[in-house]
């Protein structure tokens, strides 16, 4: 069981856990659990560890953003900020007791284990190889160092454990997949008529000026001109960069002398092969009859049979006539091939997943060192991106430390490292200038925090690409003012007609769903009103045939099974407002489930209830630790 649930842990299913749980803690700021407490006063302690007002503000930086750019507002309400610190606060309680419950029940991480999944992961990867300099970027970028980030891997991997043990061996019983396909795939008979709102709009008497300026008073945020800034900023790129590196000849040449592997053609084969095959579930007595064939082929070569010959009558006996290298062989095969360095050389038996094996070289070329001429080109690109990428990386640093220096100008950081301060039209936080800086939305966001915005600082580095960054700062600021009155007279006097004419709606959807309950047939119905009853018919929760918002309200109303009673319910549309009726239910039916389905059916039930009880375990422990809340948040 635990070496299934340890092979199972190495799938996809795993890897997307884990990337995950480390993402958000990168973005709620865990990291900052690994760096020292300082100065920084105590709000809260986990059994014997403890949470400082410095992790807290790392955890609640972030949560406060995401709200700003949802309410596109830079205050928040002193309420709203208190409920995103106690969020920040639980979250890092709750990691703090999972870290702690998981060395306690002995579960462990080894730095080799730490090493193998950060090269596995993809965002360190350029040509599917594991990338030194985008790993260093990409840290940098969200201010993490190499120690930390490691850590941080170790941490959430060991956390992970028990999720995996919990999530991988919860089970799924018949009954609950049946009532999972009954519920998912079930239909409803639906009917619905639509109420048009523009209907309505003809029916709606004048507006006064009493109610116009009533509207116009209470609903001042919908009459506004957005704030806007401008940005000047320094935009550090690689490409930029690249125009003034010119390695000298001897560069190169060394560069080539320390890569001569890179510029090395490897050496290449072509080979025959006999196979006595045996079967991956076969008898002792099988194997041992197959190794007394290998050494009788083994026999016959040595008193002069030709390869050629017994080679005719094994299966894969036949040459390849292709050239191959020992990448492009199978692993197993490797080793024994690169010994066999001469033509006509014949292995000793080799074993390989589908028997016992004889390889022959009918041909081989050694390894070729390609002179310095041929590939002067690759070196160059190759020493070129190099320095280029080490002069990234060391004039980001000094970009960073210059700009958080002198947090009140980017003239010392310009004149330092010669960028050129550019400045951007003006943009709000929803809308860019388009072709200009402000396309990138993390370059929005970053010019309306409250660091950039408010404090009128410099803003931290920010990785707009692999190749370039950026820092900004705010040049000019127009905040969000009110449109005078005469200026939106037309706009308010359309939205308290839509508004008076959406009201008649509802009080006539209203009506006309209590006349449907009081047992007034539909067709009547349609014919007073003028309406169109429409019969939709059987159809599943997820069909296009209608309106989404129909649907949803169509399968969440109750529904009576044995007496087959409809049931009615009014939802606002896009265009005005519907009644939708429910007139019977069909449940899914698990004969007609494809076995793939059931599978993929019960996978989904045990994920469930997989994660259901993770959730339960990680309660459980919060509620059993010893949490303090020892500061002010």
């Amino acid at each position: 069981m635990l070496q299934s649930i340890r092979d199972r842990t190495h799938g996809w299913i795993a890897g997307i856990i884990i990337s995950l749980v480390i993402l958000s803690f990168a973005l709620w700021g865990i990291h900052s659990y690994l760096e020292g407490a300082g100065t920084s006063d105590v709000v809260a302690k986990v059994n014997d560890s403890e949470i400082t007002k410095r992790q807290l503000a790392a955890a609640y930086e972030p949560l406060r953003n995401q709200v700003q750019i949802a309410t596109n507002t830079s205050i928040l309400p002193e309420s709203v900020e208190a409920g995103l610190k106690r969020r920040a606060l639980d979250s890092l309680i709750g990691v703090q007791v999972l870290k702690q419950a998981s060395v306690s029940q002995h579960f462990r991480v080894s730095e080799l284990q730490v090493e193998m999944y950060m090269q596995r992961m993809q965002e360190f990867q350029v040509d599917g190889q594991f990338s030194l300099p985008r790993f260093k970027q990409l840290l940098a970028s969200n201010s993490l160092s190499v120690g930390e980030f490691l850590q941080l891997i170790q941490n959430t991997l060991l956390i992970d454990q028990p999720k995996a043990g919990i999530v991988l061996t919860s089970f799924a019983l018949p009954n609950e997949v049946d009532s999972t396909v009954a519920l998912l795939n079930q239909e409803r008979d639906i009917a619905y008529l639509i109420l048009p709102r523009t209907s309505f709009l003809k029916d709606v008497s004048g507006v006064t000026d009493a109610e116009i300026t009533t509207y116009y008073q209470q609903h001042q945020d919908q009459f506004k001109t957005p704030e806007q800034v401008s940005i000047d900023y320094l935009e550090l790129s690689t490409k930029a960069l690249a125009a003034d590196v010119h390695p000298s000849a001897d560069e190169l040449k060394n560069y080539y002398n320390d890569n001569i592997a890179t510029y090395t053609l490897p050496a290449e084969w072509k080979l025959a092969e006999i196979l006595v095959p045996v079967a991956e579930q076969t008898t002792e007595a099988e194997i041992k009859k197959a190794q007394q064939k290998i050494t009788e082929l083994q026999m016959k070569l040595t008193s002069g049979t030709a390869f050629e010959t017994l080679a005719h009558t094994y299966p894969a006996g036949d040459a390849n006539k292709d050239w191959v290298t020992l990448n492009q062989i199978p692993a197993d095969l490797q080793k024994i091939v690169a010994s066999l360095t001469k033509k006509d050389a014949v292995s000793e038996p080799v074993k390989v997943s589908k028997g016992l094996m004889l390889v022959k070289v009918i041909d081989t070329k050694p390894a070729q060192v390609q002179s310095f001429e041929q590939v002067k080109d690759k070196v160059l690109d190759a020493l070129t991106r190099q320095k280029v990428q080490e002069k990234f990386a060391e004039t980001k640093e000094k970009l960073a430390s210059l700009a958080y220096e002198h947090p009140d100008s980017l003239d010392t950081a310009a004149k330092a490292l010669n960028l050129t301060t550019k400045t951007s039209p003006l943009f709000t936080k929803d809308k860019a200038t388009a072709g200009d800086i402000s396309d990138n939305k993390k370059v929005r966001e970053l010019a309306f925090s409250n660091d950039v915005l408010t404090s009128q600082n410099n803003s931290d580095v920010l990785q707009l690409t692999p190749d370039s960054v950026v820092v900004i700062r705010v040049k000019s600021h127009i905040p969000a003012s009110v449109k005078p009155l005469e200026a939106v007279k037309v706009d308010v006097v359309a939205k308290i007609q839509e508004d008076k004419a959406e009201q008649k709606a509802t009080v006539l959807a209203q009506e006309i769903k209590q006349k449907l309950i009081d047992g007034v047939s539909a067709e009547k119905i349609a014919q007073d009103y003028h309406l169109d009853w429409n019969k939709v018919g059987f159809i599943g929760r997820n069909d296009k045939k209608v309106d989404a918002v129909i649907l949803n309200t169509a399968f969440t109303l109750p529904h009576y099974q044995k007496d087959a009673h409809p049931s009615y319910g009014t939802v606002k549309t896009p265009t005005g407002y519907a009644v939708v009726a429910t007139l019977s239910v069909r449940d899914g039916q698990m004969n007609t489930v494809k076995p793939e389905q059931r599978e993929m059916y019960t996978d989904q039930v045990q994920n469930t209830n997989g994660l259901l009880e993770y959730k339960l375990y990680e309660q459980s422990l919060v509620h059993q630790a010893k949490v303090k809340i020892t500061g002010e948040l």
